[in-house]
């Protein structure tokens, strides 16, 4: 092949690149999720601006939830590729600066099982405003969420989580505020 044409070739596969499904990794301590198709840049936005909105309604146990882009970045006019990851465990925090802070246990498999649960439905929320399914993964346990809810595989790394804390779905919700006051310092 002459160097011309490579150059020709060059764009192509650049834009082939940049458009590919985003790979998920097998973070045992975080949901990591995608979408399986491209979603249009409206409809991107519009997620992004629920998963700020919802970061300030209700606090995060570790972090927000952050949404991401392959194939441009959201509000450039063109349909793209989301994904993005919740870390569901704090393990331990600095409070202040030198002085570090252990979370129990139980309590941060609560936290980190509520915030999963929250996650999921609001990947399901987004699903039936906008047409759209996502792939999500925790460690190497792998699931999908549609308009419908989580598949069985979803359902079944939910139902690990709900028994290493030892709560269901509705107790879990119930200690967040507990344990989000026991913990206040981390932020």
């Amino acid at each position: 092949m002459d160097p011309s044409s490579l150059r020709r070739l060059l764009p192509l596969v650049a834009l082939l690149a940049c458009s590919r499904l985003p790979a998920l990794h097998g973070d045992p301590r975080a949901l990591v999720y995608r979408s399986r198709s491209k979603v249009p840049d409206a409809a991107a936005r519009q997620m992004a601006a629920a998963a700020d909105g919802d970061a300030r309604r209700r606090a995060p146990w570790r972090e927000p939830t952050h949404l991401h882009a392959a194939a441009g970045p959201i509000g450039d006019g063109r349909d793209k590729y989301l994904f993005g990851e919740t870390q569901l465990y704090l393990g331990e925090y600095e409070p202040e600066p030198g002085r570090f802070r252990e979370v129990d246990p139980k309590d941060d498999a609560a936290m980190a099982y509520a915030d999963a649960l929250f996650t999921v439905q609001q990947l399901q929320r987004w699903a039936q405003r906008h047409g759209i399914a996502w792939d999500v993964q925790l460690g190497r346990a792998k699931g999908r969420v549609g308009a419908s809810g989580a598949d069985s595989a979803a359902r079944k790394l939910l139902s690990d989580l709900s028994g290493k804390s030892g709560l269901t779905a509705e107790e879990a919700e119930m200690q967040r505020p507990r344990l989000d006051d026991k913990y206040r310092d981390r932020r």
